[in-house]
């Protein structure tokens, strides 16, 4: 049986050794904490990890407060974006792909998990903004 909290250094040597960004590293490990703070002391074996947990988590995020788990942040009175919950998965599913990659569970239950995110429509500007944006330079000194 290997820990969660073996597997999460096991994780940091790796990713240091392979050259990622210590961001990257951070935010892997506090993304894997948050999800073992979810789950709970009787899930510290990573083998008795399931996909319905992860899916269950992905369900507790969408109820959650934006910042509710940030370091600097106070929470806010609005949900987490779906770009967050997004991350949040991304960060769990790479941390047991590592896993099972150095075989150390012996196989990722995460691999069939999939999110859509809604995509964000960018606000363009309007012909009479464009008119106005481009009016501005002084014509006379170029």
């Amino acid at each position: 049986m290997t820990t969660l909290s073996d597997a999460v250094t096991a994780y940091k040597i790796c990713a240091k050794a392979e050259g990622k960004s210590p961001k990257t590293i951070s935010w892997v490990t506090d993304a894997v904490r948050y999800f073992s703070d979810f789950l709970g002391d009787g899930h510290h074996d990573l083998s008795k990890v399931t996909v319905h947990d992860l899916r269950r988590f992905i369900l507790a995020l969408r109820n959650a407060k934006a910042y509710s788990h940030h370091r600097f942040t106070r929470p806010q009175d609005r949900p987490l974006s779906p770009q967050s919950i997004v991350s949040y998965v991304g960060a769990i599913k790479s941390f047991f792909s590592f896993l099972a990659r150095e075989q150390i569970i012996p196989s990722n239950p995460m691999d069939n998990v999939t999110l859509k995110v809604p995509k964000k429509v960018i606000a363009t500007f309007s012909e009479a903004q464009l008119q106005r944006l481009l009016a501005q330079p002084d014509k006379g000194t170029v």
